[in-house]
């Protein structure tokens, strides 16, 4: 029996993971290396075939998966300038066809990471759950009665364009917005908004986090802030679509408890007692595999034609 080998390539705005695995999702070989998205999108592309070939060697994969950020259009495999990856329009899938010669799906970020923990991780057995990446950005997947929740456009899901304040710090051309308080290029952004003679404009949410690990009173603020708008956010989500689980992604557990200890404190107040009492909010299950596995099942839904 001919053995089927599929490609997963997790493109996210810090790094890329590129993994080789089997039908049953078993990966066989990894490496990562860093996206550097100022650089552009042409010499990201060179690098990464370079690095995919050199793993693959003599091996032809049935298909290939990707994941990433958007704003982007699923069907034709472009993107649409993400704010984490400032490439412009970029039809990727066409761009990696004719490298691999196999068939090519390019799916959400946040959606392909929800349909991991939906099948394999925190939200296993849910009908309704949302998924927020709480990566380098911030989206979410929503999944309605088992099926990924689109749109009328493929767009549904960019939550982290909601403005949810009148000031804050600007992400995505936009201040105040939901991805500005709460994702990885946003928290250290609150930071230097909030205290811009304690944290610089090239701090770090790593190093915002560490200061607060360590106790320090204006880091800890800042943490508390961005977790009393993760609350904000989670609770206005609970109440349109009443899921069944909304599971935090991977930055849910790299930050202080704190930060989610305030969040939850602010659902608690915030939400509806009906739609709040039957929702779990978790951190997801996968961790560090999530982006692989969910580039994987991308790659698994070209090869077989899968619909979500």
């Amino acid at each position: 029996m001919k053995k089927i080998f599929l490609i997963g390539l997790d493109i996210g705005g810090t790094k890329t993971s590129i993994v080789l695995a089997d039908k049953d999702f078993k990966i066989l070989k990894k490496f990562v290396f860093d996206t550097k998205p100022e650089e552009g999108f042409e010499k990201f592309f060179k690098r990464l075939i370079g690095f995919s070939k050199s793993m693959l060697k003599n091996i032809s994969p049935q298909a290939v998966g990707v994941s990433i950020g958007g704003p982007l259009d699923t069907e034709k495999g472009i993107i649409f300038n993400p704010p984490h990856l400032p490439w412009g329009k970029v039809n990727l899938k066409k761009s990696l066809e004719s490298v691999f010669k196999c068939p090519v799906k390019i799916e959400h970020d946040a959606k392909a990471c929800a349909l991991a923990e939906w099948k394999f991780g925190a939200g296993r057995g849910c009908k309704n759950m949302i998924f927020l990446t709480l990566g380098t950005g911030l989206g979410a997947g929503i999944i309605i009665d088992g099926k990924i929740y689109r749109g009328s456009t493929g767009l549904a899901g960019e939550v982290g364009h909601i403005r949810i304040a009148e000031k804050g710090p600007v992400v995505y051309g936009k201040a105040g917005s939901w991805e500005a308080f709460c994702s990885g290029k946003g928290i250290a952004k609150l930071a230097h908004f909030m205290f811009p003679e304690v944290f610089g404009e090239d701090v770090t949410t790593k190093e915002v986090s560490e200061r607060a690990f360590k106790g320090d009173e204006y880091a800890i603020r800042v943490l508390e802030e961005s977790g009393k708008y993760l609350g904000l956010g989670i609770s206005i989500l609970i109440d349109i679509f009443n899921p069944d689980a909304v599971v935090l992604g991977n930055l849910s557990w790299r930050l202080p408890k704190f930060w989610l200890d305030k969040a939850l404190e602010v659902v608690e107040k915030e939400t509806l007692e009906n739609t709040r009492k039957v929702c779990r909010i978790v951190r997801n299950e996968l961790k560090d595999e999530l982006g692989d596995i969910a580039a994987l099942i991308v790659a698994e839904s070209a090869w077989k034609n899968i619909k979500y």
